[in-house]
This record gives structure tokens, C-alpha cells and sequence, in this order.
């Protein structure tokens, strides 16, 4: 199985890149992980906010396969303990189809790629920086899964 973390980012600083890779290591064979990242649109003082959350939003939707389980990043999007995520994991492994997490810009997601996906999460009644996100995402991808290996991480 392959999940794909697809965020809009401007720079992504070096212990991001080694926190992400720490829990990219952890996981055996039949997963694999990739982060990738998408230049921003161009903003300065006088830019069009909702021209700019949809370019990025299609920006995002074309770097992923129509056939994947897309699960937008959304600050509106359903809250989750770690039991429903398992459960939401769950399902998603045994749809047999790859997984991309979409994670928008400092504007957002378009309504319409919110719509294309299957779930919308939200992290956190907080707001994170963007390099953290995809750490946030993988940790808690790597606490599920090891719930589903019997894997003592999660306790």
C-alpha cells in the first residue's frame, strides 16, 4: 500500500524531514509513505483568496490517482480519536487501494476537493505549522498500524 501525504509548502526544514523519515523507517514492507509537496500560488497584497484555494486544491487533486481514498486536511473536517482512525485504517487497507492525505495551503481546500474526498479530518481544534502536518499525519498513521500489528507503540 502506498499513502501519499500531498501538502502545498513552501520550505520544508531539515528535522521535519528527519522526523518524517524516523517514522517512515518503522513501517514494514507492505506500507509505504511518501511526502510530497507542492509549490504554493503566487500571493501578494491584492490576490484573488478563492483563485488561489482552487488552483492549489487542483494543484493537490492532480498529484494524486482518481482511484485513490482521498482524505482532506480540513479545519471543519470530523474529529477522531485514535480508535476511529484505526477503524477508518482499517478500511482503507482492505479497500486495497492507495491513500492520499491532502493538505492545503494557508487558505485551505476548495469546497469541491473536499467534496472528492472521502473524509475530511481534522487534526485539531489548533493550528499547526505547515511542515508539522505531514509529521502529525504520519505519527498517527504509524499509532493505528501499530495497533493492527499488536505493536506496543500505541500504549
Amino acid at each position: 500500500m502506498l499513502i501519499n501525504i500531498v501538502c502545498i509548502e513552501s520550505s520544508r526544514p531539515d528535522w521535519t524531514k528527519q522526523a518524517f523519515e524516523s517514522y517512515q523507517s518503522k513501517f514494514n514492507k507492505s506500507i509505504n509513505i511518501n511526502w510530497k509537496g507542492c509549490k504554493p500560488i503566487q500571493r501578494n497584497k491584492n490576490y484573488d483568496i478563492a483563485k488561489a484555494i482552487k488552483d492549489e486544491s487542483d494543484l493537490l487533486l492532480s498529484n494524486t490517482k482518481k482511484e485513490d481514498v482521498l482524505i482532506s486536511l480540513d479545519k471543519e473536517g470530523k474529529s477522531l480519536d485514535t480508535i476511529r482512525l484505526k477503524n477508518n485504517f482499517e478500511n482503507w487497507l482492505n479497500s486495497s487501494k492507495d491513500i492520499s492525505f491532502l493538505v492545503g495551503g494557508p487558505d485551505g481546500l476548495s469546497s469541491e476537493c473536499i467534496k472528492q474526498s472521502h473524509l475530511s479530518w481534522s487534526l485539531s481544534d489548533l493550528t499547526f505549522p505547515h511542515s508539522l502536518v505531514p509529521i502529525l499525519i504520519i505519527e498517527q498513521i504509524y499509532r493505528v498500524w501499530s495497533i493492527t500489528q499488536n505493536h506496543p507503540y500505541h500504549r
